[in-house]
């Protein structure tokens, strides 16, 4: 944008300070005193049609190398938000069609979700035939195929439908936790069976599998937001609105009951920069300093979703790289990965510009997939409104209004991108009728898609007649993928042996020797063949100089540690080791893990009175219904979302603080117990005194906490004190007020 530009969006910005936003009809996520203006004039925002697939294409800014095209549309499927090929490479969609239909979010319980079946029959690359597999459904948001059937997410229940004729037999209903219709943004999303033969999802404490003829489930760290997904290792990655890439270097199932733990929730991406093709001003929080760079385009994630680990073979010079989507700034990043003593991180893959970008305002990618041709689909929303109702400002809905965006409901699209030299096969697959020869085969696939869907018939199908020819996969070969997915198989099936898991222990590859020392854990713990020779040789890997065996060993020494030899030699990685991830982990278990609960941090903490104790009551009420999604009911927070409430220091610290961050929010980075978070904690202050004061006393006493209590005038004081503050506050600012 040129001088004049500027000096134009100077100009209304000075206007715009006189005249701010009308906020008689406040909405739920204003912050009160705040003073919303649109940073940019309105001449200057392009409008935002709805463009036929055919007009939308030409819209993309895509980086040499690669073309895009569209493989569905509406008004074949509508309001798509998760999807996955079955076996034999149809394209099962799930459809939010109630999701915020007005600006006011009415409907919402209305039954009109459902899971559509895409099918491309005549091989040409896009789909000609859809049939819906499951109507009914409010507001569905993920689905799996597994053991003949599909589960489906419909919060607050994960259902399993037994698949018959392509119609959905009786339901059983596997989890009724699963998340919550309250609050769509954080609730229990994305199904994902790993390497492991286990199912993990986000916003979500637990892992699912099937054993013994029903579906059992176990604890583990809860991870957030949207979108999961693994890399040919089983390491899990995923999304965290402003932070586009986090990620798991070791199994977190370890880690039960813990929400912070070395290597779970790592930040592998530091930077959040993003280079949209459009301007912006669309976005919760454009009003707000530095959300808009000068040009009008958002300068940071503030939506980042949908993330996959590209496992493909059309997309040349992307196998491993992640790919993120930012529906607020219409693009997906590509993020290259580097791994080094054990530790990932990520840039981005091109200088200050994306992978795939649009100036269609409308383009709303949340989900990114491997495909069975190798491809990339784009699950595109294709809307306007895409903020919930709970968060919505009313600088948000004056931009909606003003482009006619709430008007955009019922598209959608799924768009595929492959290299432009490279030939995606059209051919679709049929693996649920493959022999079992074939699917061992398929183990040593160039695509990670075929390899997953391979074990996991595999396994359901559970035929031990095929263990020697995996076993031969298991101990073969340059590829370690291959051989790590016949181990996963084996053990899936019930055939592992301690003589694979020597195999593995000896193999050149430091990731099958690291593999090799998980699944040894059962025979470790039950006494199967031959465990101390198993285990003699697990501890002679101490010597191992490899980050994954280090990590690995610290881990499975953890579970035998009330042994002294593993106890001896779990203090020696942790005081030895090279690997700085393997030495925490070693510290971390080595000592016995605290109780659930702290300690009393304030042994001498003055009891309530009836009417504090009343307030503190209340508290817990208010806490569970607009604290809980985020700090969690053991208020331990979560990894890079929110931070911990227990024994924090600013919890323990100036009571002013803490009710001017309930009362005008909280942005910036913010350090809790030696810890780094960056934070957009919305004001709370549609609270009045009394529950602002309720909910502090809840947070100050709980969980062993015996700091002093919150009264409502201290809550009326400081109100009065920051009535004209029209900003989240800040770290900096916060420490400075007594």
């Amino acid at each position: 944008m040129g001088c004049r530009t500027n000096a134009k969006i100077a100009f209304s910005l000075a206007l715009a300070t006189l005249f701010p936003l009308d906020l008689a009809k406040a909405q739920r996520g204003d912050r009160k005193g705040e003073t919303q203006f649109s940073r940019i004039p309105k001449e200057l925002i392009p409008p935002a049609p709805a463009l036929s697939p055919d007009a939308a294409v030409r819209k993309f800014k895509l980086r040499p190398g690669f073309r895009v095209e569209l493989f569905a549309s509406e008004p074949m499927i509508e309001s798509p938000v998760a999807a996955q090929f079955d076996a034999d490479g149809r394209l099962w969609v799930v459809e939010m069609r109630g999701y915020m239909r007005n600006l006011d979010g009415g409907g919402e319980n209305t039954p009109i979700g459902r899971i559509s079946i895409l099918e491309n029959t005549d091989e040409d690359g896009c789909a000609d035939k859809c049939t819906v597999f499951l109507e009914g459904l409010v507001m569905p948001r993920a689905l799996l195929h597994v053991r003949g059937g599909v589960l489906i997410a419909e919060p607050p229940n994960l259902w399993f439908y037994p698949i018959e004729n392509d119609k959905p037999g009786p339901r059983v209903a596997v989890a009724t936790d699963f998340g919550s219709q309250q609050n769509p943004e954080h609730t229990a999303n994305s199904l994902v069976l790993a390497v492991d033969n286990w199912i993990y999802s986000l916003y979500h404490p637990w892992r699912y599998r099937f054993i013994g003829g029903k579906w059992q489930r176990e604890p583990m760290p809860q991870r957030a937001q949207w979108g999961l997904s693994q890399d040919d290792f089983g390491r899990l990655f995923y999304s965290l609105n402003a932070d586009h890439l986090r990620g798991d270097l070791v199994p977190s199932h370890y880690f039960s009951g813990w929400q912070k733990a070395p290597g779970i929730g790592v930040q592998i991406a530091k930077d959040q920069t993003i280079w949209p093709a459009r301007m912006n001003p669309g976005v919760n929080r454009g009003y707000q300093p530095k959300t808009l760079r000068p040009d009008g385009t958002l300068e940071k994630f503030t939506a980042a979703c949908g993330s996959c680990i590209y496992r493909g073979e059309a997309l040349p010079g992307c196998e491993g790289n992640a790919f993120v989507c930012e529906p607020a700034a219409n693009l997906v990043r590509r993020d290259l990965l580097s791994e080094q003593a054990g530790a990932i991180t990520a840039h981005n893959a091109y200088e200050k510009n994306e992978f795939l970008a649009s100036t269609d305002e409308l383009f709303r990618p949340v989900n990114v997939y491997t495909g069975p041709d190798g491809a990339l689909y784009i699950v595109d929303m294709y809307r306007g409104i895409i903020q919930h109702r709970m968060f919505v400002t009313s600088y948000l809905r004056s931009q909606i209004e003003d482009r006619g965006l709430d008007k955009v409901l019922d598209k959608g699209r799924i768009w595929r991108v492959a290299g432009t030299r490279s030939s995606p096969r059209n051919e679709r697959p049929r693996l649920s009728k493959a022999s079992p020869a074939e699917l061992v085969a398929m183990l040593s696939h160039a695509n990670g898609w075929w390899r997953d869907t391979a074990q996991r018939l595999l396994v359901e199908r559970g035929d031990g007649s095929v263990a020697p020819a995996l076993r031969e996969v298991a101990s073969r070969g340059t590829n370690v993928v291959p051989r790590l997915h016949a181990l996963w198989t084996l053990e899936g099936i019930g055939q592992l042996k301690a003589e694979d898991i020597q195999s593995a222990l000896a193999s050149s590859h430091p990731k099958l020797r690291a593999a090799a020392i998980r699944l040894a854990e059962p025979l470790l713990r039950t006494g199967g063949t031959s465990p101390g020779d198993l285990s003699d040789r697990i501890f002679k890997l101490a010597a191992d100089p490899a980050a994954e065996v280090q990590t690995q060993l610290a881990l499975t020494l953890g579970l035998m540690k009330g042994e002294p030899r593993s106890t001896n030699l779990l203090a020696s990685i942790a005081k030895n080791s090279r690997v700085p991830l393997a030495r925490d982990l070693a510290m971390f278990v080595l000592p016995a893990k605290p109780p659930a609960k702290p300690p009393p941090p304030v042994a001498n903490a003055a009891p309530l009175s009836a009417d504090e104790q009343k307030r503190f009551d209340a508290g817990k009420g208010i806490y569970e219904q607009v604290c809980l999604a985020c700090h969690q009911q053991h208020g331990l927070g979560q990894p890079g979302l929110a931070p911990p409430l227990v024994g924090s220091e600013w919890v323990a610290g100036s009571e002013k603080r803490m009710i001017r961050i309930v009362l005008q929010g909280m942005r910036g980075k913010l350090k809790v117990k030696g810890d780094e978070y960056e934070l957009d904690m919305p004001s709370l202050g549609v609270l009045d005194n009394e529950q602002v004061a309720a909910v502090l006393t809840y947070v100050r006493r709980e969980w062993n906490h015996g700091f002093p209590a919150v009264s409502p005038e201290a809550v009326q004081q400081v109100r009065k004190e920051t009535e004209n503050r029209e900003d989240a506050w800040t770290m900096g600012e916060l420490l400075k007020v007594p």
